[in-house]
């Protein structure tokens, strides 16, 4: 049974997720994951970390079928 969304509020977990994003790839902060001595895996952990916020958005906001 899908559960519904409140109706004043379905996009908010969605719009903290392009937040973070913004503010992980467009801000001085990715100098912290992009500095020469952070391993090489390191922007692969961070995207990675996006997506899982983005299913997690999206668990959030009802769209799956449970």
């Amino acid at each position: 049974m899908k559960r519904t969304p409140e109706p004043d509020t379905p996009a908010m977990p969605s719009l903290l997720v392009f937040t973070i994003a913004v503010l992980l790839f467009g801000s001085p902060l990715r100098r912290l994951w992009l500095a020469e001595d952070a391993p090489g895996y390191m922007p692969f952990v961070v995207w990675l970390g996006v997506i899982a916020l983005g299913g997690w958005a999206a668990f959030r906001s009802g769209g799956h079928d449970a």
